[in-house]
């Protein structure tokens, strides 16, 4: 009897040793990611949030004030060093932007002309942009930080975005794409239809040959030789297309060039889509609707932010599109926490799932200083 009782006392020991385990997909610890930090805008918090990339733990939360109501943070950019970060905030009653300056500690907010619809790193890393509602892209020196100019367009700028040439994309609300010089405004390209409306995102293929768009509710694909929309891909992982698609909201292309990862407002899930072949081919699993996806400078790990369940309450596809992003930028009301879900961008497996704070918007990572 004695035996016996021992026996079932290491069993039962054994049992919960494994049930306190960590569980992975391969059964093993998971790696730490690499060393660096995770900025990731909380935009019903009014915060920055700062995560260690190593184990995904928060390290402080950056309030960022408006000088009237909410700031609503909820797109990041950065320099190409990371010393700085550069916030959009969706503030309807004050338009601002926010400047984390990670060397200095310092974390200042600055008025600009319109709500801002995007921010952006130019192609040296030497100017901001930030298109803006009021027909607008602002330009900001990073040196000094300051608006140094403004270039006007008949259309309301929703992205402006640095090509691989240098010159200055511009996505308008209408649906229509055209490159600009970033210095004089002068037209490049002339704007011609992206795909769908309202292109607030856009990536390019590794060599340059070709670009992608993310609009409502298609992914268009121009090739940049002719400057021509030469196909669209639908949001819908079947492959059918549709008006009540879900619209593509942000895409990037993997740190590989093999693949595009591409969020979506309106749907639950992250789509991904091989390059060599321009179709969906699966998707990453998410609770809720997804804002923004990036990555480590290492390619190592990928980044999504997904702002929960709460927005599923309202019509599918583009139908209630409209009516969450203007809950997010304005009141953030009936949000529960967000999550930040790693992942492996060469198979798409998710590491991790971290909490975060109301309406997580686009992240940045930036490496140890």
């Amino acid at each position: 009897m004695a035996v016996a009782g021992h026996s079932f006392v290491l069993l039962a020991s054994l049992v919960a040793m494994l049930l306190a385990a960590p569980s992975t997909a391969t059964g093993e610890e998971p790696t730490p990611g690499p060393a660096g930090e995770l900025y990731v805008p909380e935009v019903g918090n009014d915060s920055v949030a700062v995560l260690d990339s190593a184990d995904n733990s928060t390290k402080e939360r950056l309030p960022i004030h408006a000088p009237v109501g909410p700031s609503r943070p909820s797109v990041l950019t950065k320099t190409p060093d990371g010393s700085k970060i550069y916030v959009h905030n969706f503030g309807l009653a004050s338009p601002t932007i926010s400047i984390i300056d990670r060397k200095a500690g310092t974390t200042r907010t600055i008025p600009v002309e319109s709500t801002p619809m995007g921010i952006f790193t130019s192609a040296d890393g030497k100017e901001i942009y930030i298109p803006e509602l009021n027909f607008v892209v602002e330009v900001l020196d990073v040196e000094t930080d300051t608006i140094v100019r403004k270039l006007r367009f008949a259309d309301i700028p929703v992205g402006a975005i640095a090509g691989p040439d240098g010159n200055m994309y511009v996505g308008f609300a209408s649906g229509l794409i055209g490159a600009y010089d970033p210095k004089t405004g002068a037209t490049v390209k002339p704007p011609i239809w992206s795909g769908g409306i309202a292109t607030f995102w856009y990536d390019w293929a590794k060599d340059g040959s070709k670009l992608y768009t993310s609009t409502i509710n298609s992914i268009g694909v121009i090739d940049m030789d002719k400057w021509q929309l030469t196909k669209t891909i639908a949001t819908n992982p079947n492959g059918a297309g549709g008006l009540l698609n879900p619209g593509a909201f942000i895409n990037e292309v993997s740190p590989d060039g093999t693949k595009m990862y591409v969020t979506m407002f309106g749907a639950t899930g992250v789509l991904i889509v091989d390059l060599i072949t321009e179709r969906v081919i699966g998707t990453v699993p998410t609770d809720g609707y997804t804002i923004g996806v990036t990555f480590s400078d290492d390619g190592s790990r990928g980044y999504i932010t997904d702002v929960g369940p709460a927005p599923l309450d309202f019509l599918p596809g583009p139908l209630g599109e409209g009516p969450v992003f203007l809950n997010i930028i304005s009141l953030a009301a009936g949000f529960g926490p967000g999550t930040l879900i790693t992942f492996d961008p060469k198979t798409g497996q998710i590491l991790d799932k971290t909490e975060t704070a109301a309406g997580p918007g686009f992240p940045v990572w930036v490496p140890d200083l």
